[in-house]
């Protein structure tokens, strides 16, 4: 399995995503561990701890009503309707659901080297899914373009992250420049439909460049944290950091420009301007007790991940790596 890892990594190319390579990051995704397992205190005790709530919180179905069947649980409108009792089901929370927020805006449609921003969150999101199935979590996400916000209801199936990898590889290669158009959506607006279909307890992925990821996201972001628990991926290019210290020409695929990056006052006022930026983004991230965690688009998708979420790596390895962390 780590022999096939830089194999199925190197296809994470380019500037859109593919669905094959994306499929094939479940088999990387059994390394990977999204939660610290917790000790089991019951027989059927699940992963996550989990709150008795007697016939249970989530409901599952209505079928007949069989002999044993709580007459609580009786679906009185169904009934009537029927002429024919009928019983809900429903089914306790042993799992905690997993909500990717993956960030598919104008702007990161962008990339110096490998992979644009775009494919490689999107390589992220399908590990991650992946990784939630394969310990029997319910899969959803939010894919966040710069106009539109496709959902992927929470299903405990293959299917999900099926559909999930199928919509983000088409709102991925509706990509065409790193320019947003006037009216594009914030990200506080995705913080805040998040907060709308997240069920208390959920473990959110928010997967994004965070370039406006500023003070207008704060009361959202409070909102959020406050019933769910909310990791924050952020993929950035090194050229977005710091400006090389010779000329280069850049192209979106059709037109070229050149770029004059010789003056020396430009480098450092921009590397200047994008330090403090980043640093804005970790201290909100801190001052909401979020874990951020950084990933560069330049470099293997699977090798950075299992750095982050390899099962084989210890506790306190996994908190180092993390940021915003009191």
């Amino acid at each position: 399995m780590q022999a096939a890892a830089p194999q199925l990594d190197s296809e994470l190319r380019g500037a859109y995503p593919q669905v094959g390579p994306l499929v094939q990051l479940r088999y990387a995704a059994r390394q990977l561990q999204l939660f610290q397992p917790r000790l089991a205190r019951s027989d059927q005790a699940g992963n996550l701890l989990t709150r008795y709530r007697g016939r249970g919180m989530n409901f599952e179905e209505v079928r007949g009503y069989q002999a044993g069947d709580d007459v609580r649980s009786i679906d009185w409108r169904v009934t009537a309707r029927t002429g024919k009792t009928h019983t809900k089901l429903y089914q306790e929370e042993r799992e905690r659901p997993v909500v990717i927020l993956l960030d598919l805006r104008s702007p990161m449609f962008f990339g110096s080297h490998r992979a644009f921003k775009s494919v490689a969150a999107s390589g992220i999101a399908a590990a991650l899914g992946w990784a939630g199935l394969l310990h029997s979590d319910r899969i959803g996400a939010l894919l966040f373009s710069d106009r539109e916000i496709d959902t992927v209801r929470p299903r405990r199936s293959h299917h999900a992250v099926l559909a999930m990898i199928h919509s983000m590889v088409a709102r991925a290669g509706e990509l065409s420049s790193p320019i947003a158009e006037n009216g594009s959506h914030s990200l506080k607006t995705l913080l805040e439909e998040a907060r709308r279909i997240a069920r208390p307890g959920s473990a959110l992925f928010l997967i994004s460049d965070c370039h406006d990821l500023n003070e207008p996201c704060s009361q959202p972001l409070y909102l959020l944290s406050r019933q769910a628990d909310l990791q924050v991926i952020r993929v950035t290019d090194p050229l977005e950091q710091k400006l090389p210290a010779h000329s280069m020409t850049i192209t979106d695929g059709l037109q070229r420009t050149f770029l004059n990056a010789v003056n020396r006052s430009q480098r450092d006022a921009f590397a200047k301007k994008q330090a403090r930026l980043r640093i804005e983004v970790e201290q909100l991230c801190r001052r909401h007790r979020l874990p951020l965690l950084d990933f560069d688009n330049t470099k293997p998708l699977v090798p950075e991940l299992m750095s982050f979420y390899g099962s084989h790596q210890k506790n306190n390895c996994y908190r180092n790596r993390k940021r915003g962390q009191p």
